[in-house]
């Protein structure tokens, strides 16, 4: 097992955020106005009437006592304290100021040209290749039934070839930037196919989608106008939620615990919810969340699915989301423990990304008490993740997948985000989808159980009830979930 770890964000990341020294500032500022209305006051004393009559009786004394107050009031003394406070509480205004402007303006510089990148690729696309993307939904389901073919398989849903996939390894910030470019990718498509851009803005506007889009998720939600009733579309089904027997297993015992999908919190392709009761009474819960199990971009059977995928990343709520919510219900409902006890969610690539979902979800926070997070190769930058949740994010470097939401995770103390270089650990012929491996994130879960970093050392003890093994025998309880069609009989009385 190698390759060194990257942790940014955390207890120890980020030394002050922007905010923080917003907030330090105005903390200088009102202390320099406070010394500067003491300076004041000290400096009243020397015209005080009663100090001028004692002068008479005592003239050395007087002028001793005029020279004191003038020192402690002038330049070097109160006032000149106040005038330094004040000036670093707008040197530190000013520096926040130009910082914020400098790297907004990196940021639409990046974007307009990502954008514009996009817009050229859009527009020269020849229209037999267009016609053929058109036909995509019409493609056969595509089940991932093993490790042995997932990344192959992955490829393949994401429209990959072998020569792309090995390019991929060796310039990964390749895909975050086109992933960036995506808006301007559809608008290249609408001015390269003028019909296509006119067909594009009818359909965007039937289902309130803004066109032009000028974000990624805008993006996202003019393809979901487009193949509304086509593909990508889940709202004629329910879900179908199935609890299996409750077993007794093992709690988890560091973060490989929850990575692992032969861990003991792994489901494989079910939501699988532990309870764990606490010798205090309470209960703690780990919800792990599964994967993509298909590419197929219809609506069918299997909610793990692309139609999920680009649901969740338009910022949609899925039949998914709905699933896990309804399983941690049940669980919780079974052990009479719901209420305020605490909740981690967890996954790997969509797994994760469900996990992170729902833990940016209001609604869902106010049903259940998320305080931790756990993703593995899923793009959950664009998430608004609340900083009361605490995160822990792990990516390899040469992995495409984290980088599909085309930004950074938040830099901040409440969310850990773990890099990890791979390519010496994938073979010759490996791609960028190889580096998306359950067994090789499992490594890099066991190296972040072992690392001293400070950040991680401190996410792991904030995280202890979850993952230090103790507390009473866990209850576990697995959930086959599927997507049925609304009319379906087998909707009724089946969910928990």
């Amino acid at each position: 097992m190698s390759g060194e770890l990257t942790v940014t964000g955390g207890k120890y990341g980020l030394a002050v955020s922007l905010e923080e020294l917003e907030e330090g500032a105005h903390v200088l500022e009102t202390v320099g106005r406070d010394v500067a209305e003491t300076a004041v006051h000290v400096g009243a004393t020397a015209i005080d009437p009663a100090l001028a009559l004692a002068g008479m009786l005592a003239p050395a004394e007087y002028l001793g006592a005029e020279a004191a107050i003038l020192d402690c009031a002038g330049s070097h003394g109160a006032a000149g304290v106040s005038a330094r406070v004040l000036a670093t509480a707008e040197a530190t205004r000013a520096a926040v100021l130009f910082y914020r402007e400098g790297e907004r303006a990196v940021e639409e510089l990046f974007d307009l040209t990502v954008t514009s990148v996009g817009v050229t690729v859009g527009a020269s696309v020849p229209t037999p290749a267009l016609a053929i993307g058109l036909l995509a939904p019409l493609v056969p389901q595509l089940p991932i039934v093993g490790d042995p073919i997932s990344a192959a398989a992955l490829g393949v849903g994401l429209g990959l070839g072998q020569e792309v996939d090995e390019l991929l390894v060796d310039v990964p910030g390749l895909v975050p930037a086109v992933a960036d470019g995506f808006d301007g990718l559809i608008i290249g498509l609408g001015l390269g196919t003028p019909a296509l851009g006119t067909w594009l803005r009818w359909r965007s506007g039937r289902l309130g989608a803004a066109y032009p889009p000028r974000t990624q998720q805008e993006a996202l939600q003019v393809v979901l106008a487009a193949t509304d009733g086509i593909a990508l579309d889940e709202s004629d089904h329910e879900v179908r939620v199935v609890p299996h027997p409750v077993e007794r297993g093992r709690a988890p015992r560091g973060v490989a615990d929850l990575v692992d999908d032969s861990g003991p919190t792994s489901g494989g392709s079910r939501v699988r919810v532990i309870g764990v009761p606490r010798p205090d009474d309470s209960w703690t819960w780990v919800v792990d969340v599964p994967g993509t199990q298909t590419f197929t971009p219809q609506a069918g059977k299997t909610p793990w699915d692309l139609t999920s995928n680009v649901l969740l990343a338009a910022g949609r709520q899925t039949l998914t989301t709905k699933a896990v919510a309804r399983a941690l219900d049940d669980a919780q409902q079974r052990t009479g423990s719901a209420g305020r006890s605490r909740v981690l969610l967890g996954g790997r690539s969509q797994g994760g990304l469900t996990a992170a979902a729902l833990a940016a979800d209001p609604a869902f926070r106010r049903r259940f008490h998320v305080t931790h997070v756990v993703t593995a190769g899923a793009p959950v930058a664009g998430l608004d993740v609340p900083e009361e949740v605490s995160v822990l994010s792990l990516e390899h470097t040469e992995d495409l997948v984290p980088g599909l939401d085309g930004a950074d995770n938040p830099d901040r103390e409440s969310w850990v985000t773990v890099e990890r270089e791979v390519g010496d650990v994938l073979g010759p012929d490996d791609g960028a989808t190889d580096a998306h491996a359950s067994e090789i994130y499992t490594q890099t879960a066991h190296l972040v159980d072992e690392s001293d970093d400070p950040s991680l050392v401190a996410w792991r003890e904030d995280a202890g009830d979850f993952i230090d093994g103790a507390g009473g025998e866990p209850v576990v309880i697995d959930y086959a979930v599927d997507r049925v069609p609304i009319t379906s009989p087998a909707v009724a009385g089946s969910s928990p």
